[in-house]
């Protein structure tokens, strides 16, 4: 028995979750995350990506579908303000070899 059109369904499902997040994407100011968010995000910090010198990078899975990357910061000495300076550069870029910034946790801050 042959099933055609679950492939096509499938591909017809992820295009209209690609769709809605371009949508919210236009209209998108960072959102807040609680920790507890980004614990599910990174389904508990599983898979790593990568790490520098200002923290390490996990993937992660928004809750409609779309994937993150997610940087935790290395604590700091300071008051915050490399957390903030770093936000607040990656909210102005926007070029399409940069990722963009669609939230943030700053929960101890």
């Amino acid at each position: 028995m042959k099933i055609e059109g679950a492939g096509k369904k499938l591909e017809r499902n992820n295009q209209i979750k690609i769709e809605k997040f371009l949508e919210d994407y236009i209209a998108l100011k960072p959102t807040r995350y609680s920790y507890a968010d980004i614990k599910k995000i990174t389904n508990q910090f599983q898979d790593k990506l990568g790490e520098g010198g200002y923290g390490t990078v996990y993937k992660g899975k928004l809750f409609d579908e779309v994937h993150v990357a997610v940087k935790i910061l290395n604590n700091t000495n300071g008051n915050g303000e490399e957390f903030l300076n770093e936000m607040g550069t990656m909210d102005r870029i926007h070029h399409v070899n940069v990722v963009r910034l669609v939230g943030f946790c700053a929960d101890g801050f």
